[in-house]
């Protein structure tokens, strides 16, 4: 096959299933917060100690619009900011109390809406599903 008969399915399922689990509604989970602000938020809940470095090259985004965020986030109370033990030119990011209520919110209602999209699939075409998953991303990664 041609690589832009490649190149049109894989843009093909990226459409299908960005719309299937909602990535094009500028607010996610019926909240107030983008996918992107949501995202941040799983890297700092996700790590005992975080940096906007280690966000940015987890997640590939901007530096600037990374700090923006990261400084609204501290302006709501959501995320803490503290200089770091280790090197004083750098922030340890931590989730406040309300960061981590409002991320736990924020979770399990992701839970909740994957656990809707997969409910009436079968354990056997779920246990597919999923292995196909970890194929792209293994692929993807080149690992």
């Amino acid at each position: 096959m041609p690589l832009i008969r490649y190149i049109t399915q894989i843009r093909s399922f990226n459409r299908f299933y960005t719309s299937i689990i909602g990535l094009l509604e500028k607010h996610i989970l019926e909240s107030p917060y983008s996918l992107s602000e949501v995202r941040i938020l799983f890297e700092i809940d996700s790590r005992s100690v975080c940096t906007a470095r280690q966000i940015k090259e987890s997640i590939k985004m901007d530096e600037g619009y990374l700090s923006r965020l990261v400084e609204k986030f501290v302006a709501d109370r959501l995320v803490m900011k503290k200089r770091s033990r280790k090197d004083a030119r750098v922030y340890d990011l931590s989730l406040t109390p309300k960061g981590k209520r409002i991320f736990g919110k924020l979770n399990n209602a992701s839970d909740n809406e994957v656990k809707n999209l997969v409910s009436g699939i079968s354990q056997r075409d779920l246990h597919s599903l999923v292995g196909h998953m970890k194929s792209i991303k293994r692929i993807l990664s080149r690992e």
